[in-house]
């Protein structure tokens, strides 16, 4: 969980107080696919036998909860297990249609009885399901701030003669208009090929644009050229 910073005064005060008036919430927030929408339904449960109403939305009681956040000893990064009932078999059937919930996105809150108007959380944090198990008696979700299934390691490779920038994106930055006479459409990702970063630079000069090529070409010209001394 993220690191608590704020505590709003009130839930300060009854956190300080040897017997407390109000009632600490654990709301925790599931997303899930609709078949043929665009926009997912988010289910919103509270660990407790009454319903409340935060920020607008009304969470409703269900045997649901989490477990800390641990890291293990060789590094990994921190994961969550959140475990809800499957007795009445109503978690199951939305497990089946919708492969596990893998990647889909879980909020974990924590408030206080007495801020729930305000809006103002404890501690917030947002998950995706990175794995799931089922029993008889209940759903275990791992939860994670990161998939590494859904992850490019490295993020970016360095290459002395490839662009690693995207096409008229921002890094790129080429913005000869497509109706100019000079417009290139495409882009090899070479440094002087023939549809390279030297080329566009001429296509800017000529169209009468900011010339930022080949300054902006994303490779690294500087990485030696490897060699063998002869040895193979």
């Amino acid at each position: 969980m993220s690191p608590i910073t704020n505590i709003p005064d009130a839930a300060f005060i009854e956190k300080n107080m040897l017997a407390t008036a109000g009632r600490w919430l654990w709301l925790y927030e599931i997303e899930v696919p609709v078949e043929g929408s665009i926009i997912n339904n988010r289910y919103r449960f509270i660990r407790d036998t009454d319903p409340v109403t935060f920020r607008g939305n009304v969470y409703s009681p269900f045997p649901v909860t989490h477990t800390v956040t641990k890291q293990d000893d060789r590094g990994g990064l921190p994961s969550v297990s959140l475990s809800v009932s499957n007795v009445s078999r109503e978690i199951i059937a939305t497990l089946e249609a919708n492969n596990g919930l893998i990647g889909q996105p879980v909020r974990v809150l924590l408030t206080h009885e007495f801020i729930l108007t305000t809006g103002e959380s404890i501690i917030e944090h947002d998950f995706k399901v990175t794995g799931t198990v089922a029993t008889e008696e209940g759903v275990q979700m791992g939860l994670g701030d990161l998939s590494m299934y859904d992850t490019y390691i490295p993020a970016q490779r360095m290459l002395r003669s490839y662009c690693r920038h995207q096409y008229r994106g921002p890094g790129c930055g080429y913005s000869v208009d497509e109706a100019d006479t000079f417009y290139l459409a495409a882009c090899d990702k070479s440094l002087d090929g023939p549809n390279g970063c030297v080329v566009h630079g001429t296509s800017e000069s000529d169209a009468g644009v900011a010339v930022l090529h080949p300054d902006r070409f994303g490779g690294f010209p500087g990485i030696p050229v490897p060699t063998t001394l002869g040895a193979l």
